[in-house]
């Protein structure tokens, strides 16, 4: 069954969106692992099925688990499918893969029988200093969990397939992306303004004055102008505004120099 949306690419072909209720969770999962290499560059992805405990003895079972290559950082994904309900279904694995107790040498033995390239010492150590970020990754945009996702210091993102008639698959992706982080700041718009968003702590923008650049929010990329005001650092919205102005954010630089915008 198709989606609601389609894709025109350059050459004039045409994708349809599969609809969310068409296809299997498990068939979402494997097209998701498959691709992680291009989608999340910096990380590896690895098959997790081990069971996970927290302290109030609620358990869930995970679908894989992202390893940053420096094994400074590491993500416990759930797959999910929009059909599901977050107060029946979606809640409680989030809650469980937040506050789980992750016992450092039988996590990083199965992931390292999963994936034998891997280093058992590394993940000893990354499993023992750095808690597990949690992320959701659903088949298409659902604005009604993203408060409820970060209720748990979670995250979710967006994976949605296309198909062609020429038998090609093409993928959207929409949300948190996980990202290595060089510098970073607190920022929030001015009091009054819609538009105008003050950095904190802006010296690692080296870019001049009115300078305009690309910082990814959410998946997608917005277009702001610097403006700098006597020692202070400024961020213009060139066009529509997409951010709520309530919400304080993190501007961060990854190591790549591409900015983000992330909610605080």
């Amino acid at each position: 069954m198709l989606g609601k949306s389609k894709v025109l690419d350059y050459k004039n072909e045409w994708y349809d969106e599969i609809d969310a209720s068409s296809y299997y969770e498990k068939n979402l999962e494997n097209t998701i692992l498959s691709k992680l290499n291009s989608v999340y560059p910096n990380y590896i992805g690895v098959p997790f099925s081990l069971p996970i405990s927290n302290a109030e003895d609620e358990s869930s079972t995970p679908d894989f688990v992202l390893i940053r290559k420096d094994y400074q950082e590491w993500y416990v994904i759930e797959v999910e499918m929009s059909r599901h309900s977050w107060d029946d279904h979606v809640e409680k694995q989030v809650r469980v893969f937040s506050s789980g107790i992750y016992k450092k040498d039988r996590v990083a033995q199965y992931i390292k029988e999963k994936n034998s390239s891997l280093d058992t010492d590394k993940l000893v150590f990354m499993v023992d200093n750095f808690p597990p970020k949690v992320m959701v990754i659903v088949n298409e945009a659902m604005p009604e969990w993203e408060k409820k996702v970060r209720k748990y210091q979670a995250f979710i993102s967006v994976f949605q397939i296309y198909k062609g008639t020429n038998g090609i698959d093409i993928y959207r992706v929409e949300g948190h992306t996980p990202h290595i982080v060089k510098n970073r700041s607190h920022c929030a718009f001015l009091r009054g303004s819609a538009n105008i968003l003050e950095v904190f702590a802006p010296n690692f923008i080296e870019e001049s004055h009115d300078i305009i650049l690309e910082i990814v929010y959410k998946g997608k990329k917005t277009r702001w102008k610097k403006v700098i005001e006597e020692d202070r650092i400024f961020l213009v919205v060139v066009g529509h505004n997409m951010l709520p102005i309530e919400n304080r954010y993190v501007l961060i630089q990854s190591e790549s120099s591409e900015y983000y915008l992330e909610i605080n």
